[in-house]
């Protein structure tokens, strides 16, 4: 029996090895001492298996934390490299030891090769990372890693600078406390009316527009008989262009628009759904520019080859402040095949009510009516009264008594004044967010390659 035990015990071993996540005793190394091209990207945060309803950054900065009680947490998104293939994923909690699983790593789509190619990566991935929470308590830090084929484990940052990872509270305490609904404003107090309207149905208007700057674009012209623009994608890849807002003219004045009025962006296209189903907007303001995540919002298309409409909520990033600069429109986040891209307006609203009235009626109706952005109403001009004529009196006339009905006629009708319009107030509801797709970017990792010495121990398996 005392020979048997030994050998029960390492079989028993080997199994465990091979049928539960690893934890190695071994040191992780930080995003900036990696020393090779690593391109991170999270496009969610998980919470029982779904996504929270919002891009990951904008939900922290508004919750500050996850909040339990939950049988399970994790993150989704990309990752492409340079140096070596990615063999797993893990976790870490309070700089404990990492926990890592093969099975946290998954194929990536064509797109996402793709775009890791064309960012001089050999090697890509996707990831999907689970954290089994039923046994936590309290709060926690928990940050997200990946490992590679010679062992190195390294913490997950972002291509914005933004670390893959977040505060999980199981009783949600750490959690902002969720404002309170505002009740729903009287559609009579909103201010309905579009703002600036891009219609691109004719080519003169729109000739410096689309910038020279842009990606894995062919071509971008007029077509007159589908009256909008074509936005030509010639290859697989990551297509954007600049969109040179401040070169451009409507009503015979220079585009100028109020973010803090105008928050919501509809965009009006036909697409080809097998490229994609997610696009992308990069702002800039007077007060915030250069394009990068932190100043980016994503949208998601209705997988239809027919017209539609998406509503970008332009309002929710808290760098939407200022007056709008140049844009970057990325039509796909990633596209997996060629295609045309058909731009038929853009159109800036105060609310989403009046966005989704307005894009309702293009699709019913097929046409778009203009209105003048800014309306002023006009005084009509008053005219001079004639002056009433003298009455020479001649003899002194009867006295009669003037009948009650008769209108009194010598005194001039005064004109009437125009009613100044007044300010309306905006709707700041803001929409649940987009659904799983691709995110395109570029982070580049300093400094040298951080070996790393480890042991391994053995963790309990993780519930996915």
């Amino acid at each position: 029996m005392k020979k048997i035990l030994p050998v029960l015990l390492a079989a028993a071993l080997l199994v465990t090895m091979f049928a539960f996540p690893v934890s190695a005793d071994s040191s992780v190394t930080e995003f900036e001492d990696f020393g090779s091209t690593f391109i991170v990207l999270w496009d969610w945060i998980l919470k029982d298996g779904s996504t929270i309803k919002s891009d990951p950054v904008t939900f922290l900065e508004d919750f500050g934390a996850v909040g339990g009680p939950a049988e399970s947490v994790g993150v989704q998104g990309w990752a492409a490299t340079t140096s070596m293939d990615f063999t797993a994923f893990g976790y870490v909690i309070d700089d404990g030891a990492p926990v890592i699983d093969e099975e946290f790593k998954k194929t990536p789509e064509d797109a996402v090769v793709a775009a890791a190619a064309s960012a001089g990566c050999s090697y890509a991935s996707r990831y999907k990372i689970t954290v089994d929470t039923t046994a936590i308590e309290g709060n926690h830090t928990i940050d997200f890693v990946a490992q590679f084929e010679d062992g190195t484990i390294v913490k997950m940052i972002t291509n914005a600078g933004v670390p893959v990872s977040f505060e999980y509270s199981a009783d949600g305490s750490a959690v902002n406390a969720t404002p309170e609904p505002t009740a729903t404003p009287d559609p009579s107090e909103l201010d309905n009316a579009p703002g600036p309207i891009l219609l691109f149905n004719n080519e003169d208007d729109y000739a410096n527009f689309f910038g020279t700057q842009r990606n894995s674009i062919e071509d971008i012209y007029f077509d007159d008989e589908r009256g909008c623009y074509i936005i030509s994608m010639g290859k697989v890849g990551d297509p954007w262009v600049v969109l040179m807002f401040t070169a451009l003219e409507l009503d015979g004045e220079m585009f100028e628009l109020d973010t803090e009025k105008y928050k919501i962006l509809q965009i009006g296209a036909r697409i080809d759904p097998a490229a994609g189903d997610r696009g992308q907007f990069y702002f800039q303001t007077d007060e915030n520019t250069g394009y990068d995540e932190p100043k980016d919002v994503l949208f998601d298309y209705e997988e239809t080859s027919e017209k539609q409409y998406v509503n970008v909520n332009l309002g929710k990033n808290k760098k939407w402040t200022g007056l709008m600069s140049d844009c970057r429109l990325d039509p796909f986040s990633g596209s997996s095949v060629e295609c045309e891209y058909e731009l038929y307006y853009m159109a800036f609203f105060t609310n989403e009510n009046a966005a989704k009235e307005f894009g309702d009626k293009w699709l019913a109706e097929g046409s778009i009516t203009v209105p003048t952005s800014e309306p002023t109403p006009t005084k009509a001009p008053t005219e001079v009264p004639t002056a009433t004529p003298e009455v020479t009196p001649t003899e002194k006339p009867v006295e009669t008594q003037a009948p009650a009905t008769e209108a009194k006629t010598d005194a001039p009708v005064a004109t009437e004044k125009a009613v100044e319009p007044t300010e309306n107030k905006t709707d700041d509801n803001k929409p649940s967010g987009p659904n799983v797709g691709l995110i395109i970017g570029i982070v580049v990792g300093v400094v040298a390659i951080a070996a790393i010495v480890a042991g391994v121990l053995i963790s309990k398996k993780k519930k996915k």
